[in-house]
Order: structure tokens, then sequence, then C-alpha cells
């Protein structure tokens, strides 16, 4: 799914932002960019890989995604596109329906709950967004109820009820929110093993490319493990060549292509981060793998401030690696399943009414993790106790955003379904994905297909 024009986004911005007095909005606002400018403060040349703190604004999350909308249609030289490859699509979707989106009762409440700043308990903005593109799916599959049920704290209840004449539905949503805290961990164990590597290539200036593929979980190995093994043997190589192959790890080598950088950038600037300066120092892009950089050259802020709208214009040096971990424990850890999700969603069901349980997650982890995660899902499904109540269907939505430097964004979903029961295909939904409008559809699954 790739954008075309910007005109249902403004709708759903314009929509949200009149729940927001526009002081409040000026301030939440102001200080995003404040934390943006201190993350990008000027640093030294060995400073800057791209494992700087992260752009986005937690403390804000809401406000961060708004934030982001407004960038992509006021001043784009200013949005993060591959953050904001998560968000905009789903004000797309929301904005494609909005009229049917107005008519979820209920929906004005969930989206003061959703814009709360500054209060305790403020809610998971992914989690709420997952809620609101169920329930306008519901919509948009032909039932004419459906509505939001007021929460009633202790008492626990199911987050949408839909209906059309005698037939009725409750819903529960359960949304996992970005990467497993394994995933977390790992990567801030690679990052410290990369500084080392990092400062080395810097100081000795070799251009190095690597393709890392470690067999045992990275905790195993001491943070100065890249630099201890590879220093040694970076003079020696003519690239391309694999340096390593052993039951640790992979390690393929090769050198940054300055001219073709330089002849790049002698025509376009660009952004940093960005998957387009990835491509410019590796030669080529693979989201389903981390990578991570150095990057020394001239730089420009377009634009007023300096929030998010630096480009580089030249280059003098740059390095990086890509990186993952195959090894069997790592994927097993990754690959989180839905049960205690499925768990949590069925206490919140009434008794004796037909129940449906969505469940919304990223595929952030690669193939072989999706590939273990599918098989748990599946044997999950099949076997979950429901405790008693009459959960029928459950719905598994599966999400992966790109950000392609010829493309605003690309989303990819995928629905895995299941017959709790012996409903035959008497199914309440034709239509299964949040994300695409009803009638199209999206071939296969996602992460076995080209990446964009």
């Amino acid at each position: 799914m790739q954008s075309a024009n910007n005109r249902e986004v403004q709708r759903v911005f314009e929509w949200l932002l009149s729940f927001i007095k526009p002081a409040d909005w000026r301030s939440r606002k102001k200080a995003i960019e404040n934390h943006i400018e201190y993350i990008h403060a000027p640093k030294k040349c060995r400073e800057k890989a791209s494992n700087y703190g992260s752009i986005s604004f937690q403390s804000d999350k809401i406000g961060w995604y708004l934030y982001l909308v407004e960038m992509i249609l006021t001043e784009p030289t200013k949005y993060e596109p591959i953050q904001g490859a998560r968000v905009i699509p789903i004000f797309k979707r929301l904005g494609t329906d909005f009229e049917l989106l107005r008519q979820i009762g209920g929906i004005d409440k969930k989206v003061t709950n959703l814009l709360s700043f500054g209060k305790r308990n403020i809610p998971e903005p992914d989690s709420v967004l997952f809620e609101i593109l169920v329930a306008l799916l519901w919509k948009r599959n032909g039932w004419e109820d459906v509505s939001f049920i007021p929460e009633a704290p202790p008492k626990k209840s199911p987050d949408i009820k839909v209906a059309s004449g005698n037939t009725e539905w409750f819903i529960e949503c359960k949304r996992l929110n970005g990467t497993s805290g394994y995933s977390k961990e790992e990567r801030q164990k690679w990052l410290k093993m990369w500084r080392h590597l990092r400062d080395y290539l810097v100081d000795k200036q070799i251009p190095a490319v690597f393709e890392i593929v470690f067999h045992v979980e990275l905790d195993t190995l001491p943070d100065d493990f890249l630099v201890r093994q590879l220093a040694g043997k970076l003079s020696l190589l003519s690239s391309p060549c694999i340096v390593i192959s052993n039951e640790q790890w992979q390690v393929s080598f090769d050198t940054v292509n300055f001219e073709k950088a330089r002849a790049h950038l002698e025509k376009f600037s660009v952004k940093i981060p960005s998957n387009q300066l990835n491509e410019l120092i590796a030669g080529y892009r693979d989201p389903n793998r981390g990578f991570t950089h150095v990057v020394c050259g001239k730089t420009e802020y377009f634009g007023e401030g300096h929030v998010n709208n630096k480009y580089l214009t030249s280059m003098d040096f740059a390095a990086g690696a890509f990186w993952h971990c195959d090894a069997e424990a790592s994927i097993d850890k990754k690959a989180r399943d839905i049960r205690k999700r499925l768990g949590e969603a069925v206490k919140q069901l009434p008794e004796n009414k037909n129940c449906v349980v969505h469940v919304g997650l990223e595929t952030l982890d690669g193939v072989l993790v999706e590939a273990e995660r599918y098989k748990r899902i599946f044997n999950t499904a099949q076997n979950f106790d429901n405790s008693g109540k009459d959960l029928r269907w459950i719905y598994c939505h599966l999400f992966q955003s790109y950000a392609p430097p010829d493309q605003d964004w690309v989303f990819d979903e995928t629905v895995h379904y299941f017959s709790h029961r012996n409903t035959g295909n008497e199914q309440p939904l034709n239509h299964h994905l949040v994300m695409t409008s009803v009638g199209d559809s999206c071939d296969g699954i996602h992460w076995l297909r080209d990446t964009p």
C-alpha cells in the first residue's frame, strides 16, 4: 500500500487537532522540537553512528505522531520518514472512510482519551489506534451499529459492540507494541559492540561495509568482540570477501563506493537519518536486518531551526554494518506468542455472547522470527482455552512499514484468522484487513515477498 495524496491525511489531522486547544498543541509541539534539537546537537565524527538517542518523543507519543503528520503536510524537510511510515498510513486509512468513522458510537470519547496528555494512565496510542481501526473495519464490512463500550473499572468489558438486526458481537482488541524486550536488549548489546569497531574504523579511516550473522546470542560475547576479532585482519583484505565463518558468526567485507555516493550527492542532498543514506553507504537496503553506520561530511539544514531537517551534502568518510542473529535461542525469544494477550482478552469478554478477538503486532525481526511466530500463533489459536466464553473467531493482524527513498511509505498487512469453535465458514467479516479498502487484497504473506 503506497501513498498517493494526503487529502485524507489532512482531513483526519485537522479533526484530531480540533480536540486540542491551539495553545496546548503549540506547547506539546515545542517540547517535541526541543527533544529533537537535543538529539541532533553537533557531535564529533566518531560519535556520529546512527545509534544516537531515539528521535521519537516517548513522553508524548501521540503528540509525536501528530507532529509527524503535520510535518509531512506542511514542512516535509522536517518529516522523519522511517517512523512516519508507521503512522501516516493509519491516518490515510481513517481519512479514506472518514464519514463511516464519525458514525462509530463513542468515537469522540475514544479520541479524547487518545489525545490526553499530562494525566495518569495515559493510553498507549498504538493500542487505541488499533481499536479504532478494528471498529472501522466492522463498519466497512456493513455492520450497522458499531460502538465503543465505555470503560467502567474495576468491571472488565470488551472494547467494541457491533450489531445488525438481531445479531450482535462483542470484540476485544489487543495490540503488542513495538519489538520485544529481548530484541531491544539485543540491539543495545550490538550497539555497545559496534562502538568499539566504529572508533577503530574512524581512526584508521577504513570505509568498511560488513554483513554480520551471529550464530550465538550476542550477550554471550564481550563488548570488544568485533574489534578484537576484525581489527588485525582488515588491512589484509580485498573486497568483497568473507572474513570469518565459524560456529560463532559469519562476516563478509566490502567497502563504501564513494564514487557512486559522491555522484549522487552532486545532484541530491540526503536526509540524516534515512534509508537513502543507508543505501548510499552500503550500496543497497535490507529492511529485514539491522544497519548501523558512521558518516562524516558536510551537512546543511533545510528550513527553519535544527529540527530533523539535517541533510548530508558531501561525504568524506563512511562505514557501516548489516547484522542479525540466527541463533535458535535468539529466534525463540523474539518470536513472541499471542497466548498471554488472548488470555487477557478472554477475561474482558461477556458470558454467552458471540465474541471475537483481534490481535495486532508488527513484524520487525525478519523472516526466521516470523516463521517461528506463525507456528506459535497457529498452535495457540487452535488449542487455546477460552474459559467457557463463546469466543468464535480470532483475527491476528501483522503489520510492517517501509520508507523506501522513492516513496513516502509502503505499508503491508497479513491477517491470520482462526475459528475457535465449529462455526463453519460463517464469518462475521468478509474483508479482514484493517489497512486496505474492501475489495482490495494483499496476496500472500508480506514478509516472504520482496521488500520495496
